[in-house]
């Protein structure tokens, strides 16, 4: 009888566990001011957490995110502006997704300010609402902590 009682005990606890589990956004990931450390996952959760904050934004807006992935810059072709990205490949490396960032320093220019694209890069931004994005969002304020591989 106390074996039957201490399985059943064991598994409410489990399923309160479960219950109770929250998402990454919801976890406090946290690591020198970043709301959500996403350095800190496996490269399967950042890849999925990347596209949650990209289908899903309206969580994760005004939250300071840190994040590593492929520098990318490009320029619009009708105004020259450059728009940075922080690319962010799944575990296979068939597929990617990214972020564009908008630099706290407004006085960098391309290419003499920034990493080669293809760059490993770890940056820390704002994730807010762009309406001029696809995917309404992007990092604001974000500064490019290191740069490596």
């Amino acid at each position: 009888m106390k074996t039957i009682t201490r399985s059943l005990l064991t598994a409410v606890c489990l399923l309160l566990l479960c219950a109770c589990a929250k998402s990454a956004a919801e976890v406090d990931l946290a690591a020198d001011g970043a709301d959500l450390d996403l350095t800190r996952l496996s490269s399967t959760m950042i890849y999925s957490e990347v596209f949650n904050m990209r289908y899903e934004p309206e969580g994760y807006y005004g939250k300071v995110i840190r994040i590593s992935g492929l520098f990318s810059a490009y320029p619009n072709p009708e105004t020259g502006e450059y728009y940075y990205n922080c690319i962010i490949p799944d575990a296979t490396a068939c597929c990617s997704q990214g972020l564009q960032f908008f630099p706290a320093d407004e006085s960098l220019t391309y290419p003499d300010d920034f990493p080669e694209n293809g760059t490993t890069v770890t940056l820390v931004g704002t994730f807010i609402e762009n309406e001029q994005n696809v995917y309404a969002c992007s990092l604001s304020d974000a500064v490019i902590e290191s740069v490596g591989e």
